[in-house]
């Protein structure tokens, strides 16, 4: 059986595992991210030297922040870690490994970790929502995630819900992210709070007002990539989508969206992956490239 070594790159840890090429991730563990180039390949060194211990990899295959171009190697747009972006970024670790390696947008890693051996096994084409500090996602079809020509595909968050806010506080990201509801509730309640605060507080009528607020806005958004993409399935990802009020609430405002036109239930899941869906994400993709 091959392995692979899996590594995803984020703003604040680098996540690290080894992957079979069944879909098990054989170790998980993190370090901190640096905060250079040079700080990054040494870490990747420590990690590629430490895994190597537990097998021998087939290849790499890393998961990053921003748009990714996965044939030529190089991170555009913007994340929190600059250092990363527009410089071929693949090459480095070509010729340091001396092994394939591969990379793909964070997001679109864990979309294919669903599909591979989460909530999406048993279909063949599908849509990630991941609800956030934003809001983000992918869409697969056939194990092949679209990219688009900007390298934005998936990036439901700029999709504009509410054209009536000035631009950009009517998106998606800006009024149907987690950190969008826990903003507002703060506010209603005059004091700071936290995602777990708001959902200690829901029996509060204040609370409650602004989560169904919160399952609408979302309702909107995925009833939208229905209708334009028309998947057979879409997965609520993040932190948020743990909470099974979270999917049963947006899924009573789609119902009701769908009943206004006599159409069909839209098939909505929770994903099954959550800190480990970029590595095994990662590594499907490497597979899938090879």
């Amino acid at each position: 059986m091959q392995h692979y070594l899996a590594i995803d790159i984020g703003g604040t840890s680098i996540k690290y595992g080894v992957v079979r090429s069944d879909g098990t991730l054989l170790s998980n563990k993190h370090v901190p991210t640096p905060a250079t180039w040079d700080g990054l390949l040494e870490q990747v060194d420590v990690i590629f030297n430490e895994t190597t211990a537990e097998a021998r990899f087939d290849g790499i295959g890393f998961s990053a922040p921003g748009a990714v171009d996965s044939t030529t190697g190089v991170i555009h747009g913007i994340s929190a870690l600059p250092y990363i972006h527009d410089r071929p970024f693949l090459q480095a670790f070509k010729e340091r490994y001396d092994l394939p390696v591969t990379v793909l947008n964070d997001a679109n890693a864990a979309a294919l970790a669903e599909g591979w051996t989460g909530a999406a096994a048993s279909v063949t084409s599908y849509a990630t929502v991941v609800i956030g500090t934003g809001v983000g996602g992918a869409f697969v079809d056939h194990d092949q995630v679209m990219i688009g020509s900007h390298f934005h595909g998936g990036e439901f968050g700029y999709w504009i819900l509410d054209p009536s806010l000035p631009h950009p506080d009517g998106t998606w990201s800006k009024i149907g992210a987690t950190a969008a509801l826990v903003h507002r509730c703060s506010e209603q309640l005059g004091r700071p709070l936290t995602g777990k605060d708001v959902f200690a507080l829901q029996s509060d009528p204040i609370i409650q007002v602004e989560l169904e607020r919160f399952y609408r806005w979302n309702a909107i958004g995925i009833y939208n990539l229905q209708f334009g993409l028309d998947p057979e399935r879409i997965l609520i990802g993040g932190g948020i989508s743990r909470r099974p009020e979270v999917r049963d609430g947006i899924k009573r405002h789609l119902d009701a969206l769908c009943d206004a036109f006599g159409t069909f239930r839209i098939d909505v899941e929770t994903c099954a992956h959550f800190n480990e869906a970029n590595l095994i994400g990662a590594a499907r993709f490497h597979m899938l490239a090879q």
